[in-house]
């Protein structure tokens, strides 16, 4: 989608699980502000009322069918969108968003779905300006999130699902992806990160903090 007037910019973090994209965001966005920019942070799902049913399926993903869950994804969109992303744009500030609908594209698409059909499904939500596709070999991820966080495996993160999910964010190419090896330490992928970022921050926006 297009948003007449656009003044503000769209970053997304995209990539399976344990790849360390929420780190890099809040790295970013420390950077971004000790810059000036007026910065954002959110995520998707979202805490309005889809996100949190959306939640619910981390642990029990059977509660839904698999339509029902990608509307719920949609309906969490459609609010995110329509609450904060466009009028945060129009406004311009700098969006750090955490998944946005390649992950549903991915995610969903591991269930069956056609990823190319959810990308059009997702024709109201304002395409970014960068979308960071962080990876990582799925052992390395896995252990980041057992080993590292001490989290259980939730519904979205059983191994042979993300095997689907990581090829299909392989497959989809959009003139705004960036991949990013993760394997690296947290400081090198940042460096990679603010390499692909500061190209895109006119400095007019830190006028309107």
């Amino acid at each position: 989608m297009t948003i007449p007037g656009r003044k503000g910019v769209l970053i997304v973090f995209e990539g399976t699980d344990g790849t360390g994209k929420s780190t890099q965001l809040q790295l970013l966005s420390r950077y971004l502000q000790d810059k000036g920019y007026p910065v954002i942070t959110t995520r998707e799902p979202t805490e309005g009322q889809y996100g949190q049913r959306i939640r619910e399926l981390y642990v029990n993903r059977s509660k839904y069918s698999q339509d029902q869950e990608l509307e719920l994804f949609l309906a969490d969109r459609r609010e995110h969108v329509h609450n904060l992303l466009v009028p945060a744009l129009e406004q311009g500030k700098v969006i750090l968003c955490d998944r946005y609908f390649l992950s549903t594209a991915a995610y969903q698409g591991a269930r069956g779905f056609d990823p190319e059909e959810i990308m059009t499904l997702n024709h109201f939500a304002p395409d970014p300006d960068l979308a960071l596709l962080f990876q990582v070999p799925l052992d390395t991820g896995l252990k980041r999130i057992t080993s590292g966080r001490g989290d259980e495996l939730n519904d979205f993160e059983q191994r042979e699902s993300l095997d689907h999910v990581a090829a299909i964010f392989s497959s989809i190419k959009r003139p705004y992806i960036r991949r990013i090896d993760s394997t690296g330490s947290i400081k090198e992928v940042h460096r990679m990160v603010i390499e692909h970022v500061n190209p895109l921050l006119p400095a007019s926006l830190t006028d309107q903090v």
